[in-house]
Order: structure tokens, then sequence, then C-alpha cells
């Protein structure tokens, strides 16, 4: 929690590709229209995107989609004077719904990128975070070396899977998300998994034989909108300042963080 604090007193999707296919990129689109059932524009709806596998910036609750992402996100739309509602996909949906404007707003704990800005404008940062190694206590982690010719489960499309395709060279094992890649690690199916520290944390807790690595790689997290949308880009950039100022994304982070923490209880 005091981590999380400090961070937000401060950063490329948390999950990222390489380059972009634009091709790929269509079809994922496509795709993400029709996973996300919101054919139908409503312009006095704010519609955000995400993908509900992300304590405590999105998961579910029951059927609700709840988090700090989904928080901050309702903000915007209550300061737009607008109704909102919430769609989850897979993540590699996310940034296609935006680029197609079948949502507004995408917020997944998304990484900013430079690679990702060619396709989509992105707020100002509202937390500074990282990717971390979990690894067996028994065959600890001692740096990128002792990655390398190694099994490396990852989420799909995140930064995590570009960090093992950059800095280690080789093809990670992809997964669906970080809770399905650690399981694979307690499995024995690979060797080590990298994901961001919220959900390693969470995936980690009340499992004494796998710990975690410090940051291998530190990131900044944004609001993702389709370019051409400067008004709402200002309202977004606005809103964060805000919350950050009046200690709503404080008590935000305290909320769900501890929400996040009872999953695993």
């Amino acid at each position: 929690m005091m981590q999380l604090l400090t961070i937000f007193k401060g950063k490329t999707w948390r999950r990222a590709p390489g380059k972009v296919n634009m091709k790929k990129l269509m079809m994922a689109a496509a795709a993400a229209l029709v996973l996300c059932g919101c054919a139908q524009k409503d312009d006095n709806t704010l519609r955000m995107i995400t993908e509900a596998t992300f304590p405590p910036y999105e998961f579910l609750r029951g059927q609700e989609i709840v988090g700090i992402d989904v928080e901050i996100c309702r903000a915007v739309a209550q300061k737009l004077g607008q109704g909102f509602k919430c769609e989850t996909v897979d993540f590699d949906s996310v940034i296609p719904a935006v680029v197609s404007g079948k949502a507004d707003v995408a917020a997944a704990g998304i990484t900013v990128t430079e690679d990702r800005k060619k396709n989509v404008d992105f707020s100002i940062p509202y937390v500074t975070t990282g990717i971390v190694v979990i690894y067996k206590v028994a065959e600890p982690y001692t740096g990128v070396e002792s990655l390398k010719g190694r099994r490396i489960g990852v989420q799909a499309g995140t930064t995590s899977e570009t960090f093992v395709l950059e800095q280690v060279g080789q093809e990670p094992e992809r997964s669906r998300s970080p809770a399905e890649s650690v399981a694979a690690l307690k499995a024995g199916r690979v060797d080590f998994v990298i994901a961001d520290i919220d959900p390693a944390k969470n995936c980690v807790k009340n499992e004494p034989g796998l710990a975690l690595s410090d940051f291998v790689s530190s990131e900044s997290y944004a609001i993702a909108i389709r370019k051409g949308r400067p008004e709402l880009l200002q309202v977004i950039n606005e809103t964060i300042a805000e919350i950050k100022a009046d200690g709503r994304l404080a008590a935000w982070v305290e909320q769900y963080t501890a929400e996040a923490d009872r999953l695993k209880d």
C-alpha cells in the first residue's frame, strides 16, 4: 500500500506489443467490436474499455467491473456530464476498440510507449510502476542472464512480453493473465513469470514457495483515446490532476488495494 501511495505521488501500456502490425491491429479492432457489444453509439455516455483481470486497477466484483481505472474514468464522465459504461475484453482488443471508435477511453493499466503513441493519444500519467520477475524460492532469479534459455511466462500483448522479446532475446510462453502464467509456474510448465508489480504481488500472496524480484523495468500508466479528440484529452488530464490534488485517487488506491488483497485470502 505504501508503495502504491508513493508512486501515485509521482508512467507504456502495462502490456505492450512490439512493433504495430496494422493488419493485425485492424483485425483485432473488428474482433473488439463484436466482443464489447457496443455497436450502438450513445453520445451522452462515456464508454470505457478495459480487461478486468488486473487488480487493483480493474477486476470483477461478481459481475461488476471495479477498480482504480474504473473510478478515474467514471470521474471523467461526471466532469463531462455524461453517463458511464464499462466493458471488458481481452487485453489485445482494448486499444483497437478506441482506435475503431467503439469505445471512448481505454484504461487497463496501459503503459505509455512510443510505439503506441503512433496509434492513440495518451493522457498524463496517473501512476509510475514497473514489472518484476516471479520465481520459485528454490530456483531464484539472479538477473537477466538467468532468464536466457528458460521458459518465461507472460500475459500476451504486455510490456512483460516485450521485455522477454527485446531484453532476453527469445519467445515467451504467452497466457491470458498473470494468474494463468503463475499457475503454469507452479505446475512446472514455465520456469519464471514476468508481470506488473500489482498483479504479481497478488499472485504470490499466501504462496511461500514464490517470490518477487526488484523492478526489471519501470513504466507509466495512462488513459488512451483515439487520435484527434483534443477536447476529451483535456478533460481527462484535468480530471487526473483534480483527483490527485483532492485525495480521491489516493483513497481509491487504498480501497481497491485492500479489496484486491482479499481476493487471495
